[in-house]
C-alpha cells in the first residue's frame, strides 16, 4: 500500500491500529500528522548512499517521534530533517523500525 493510502487511513482513524503498543516511553507522545522531509545515509552494497525522502509524522513528544515512511530504516540510522517542522532539533536516531506492509515502514525516533 503506498504511503499516501496509509496516510489517508490514518486520517480516517486507522492510526489507532498502528500506534498503540505497550507503552515503554518516558515522555508522552501526542498524536500528530504532518509530512517531514528528511535525509539518511543507507549502506548499499558496501558504500553509503544518501537518501532524501518524505515521512509522515504520526506522533510527537519532547524527546522523539513516530514516523511512517516508504524507505526501510534500521535502528541506528541518523535522520537529518529539513527545518520546516515542529521538531526541537534537526537530527534524530532510529531506535526501532518495523515493516507495516510492502511499501510502508514505521519507525520510532529519538531526537539528538
Amino acid at each position: 500500500m503506498p504511503l499516501g493510502k496509509t496516510l489517508r487511513g490514518i486520517m480516517k482513524g486507522g492510526l489507532r491500529v498502528i500506534m498503540f503498543k505497550k507503552e515503554l516511553r518516558m515522555y508522552e507522545r501526542t498524536p500528530f500528522v504532518e509530512s517531514l522531509k528528511y535525509s539518511v545515509a543507507i549502506m548499499d552494497f558496501r558504500s553509503l548512499k544518501k537518501v532524501d525522502d518524505v515521512a509522515v509524522v504520526i506522533d510527537l513528544s519532547e524527546k522523539g517521534m513516530g514516523i511512517l515512511t516508504s524507505q526501510p530504516l534500521e535502528a541506528g540510522n541518523v535522520l537529518t530533517f529539513k527545518r520546516k517542522n515542529k521538531t526541537p532539533t534537526n537530527t534524530a536516531v532510529v531506535k526501532w523500525a518495523d515493516r507495516i506492509d510492502e511499501t510502508t515502514y514505521r519507525a520510532g525516533l529519538k531526537f539528538t
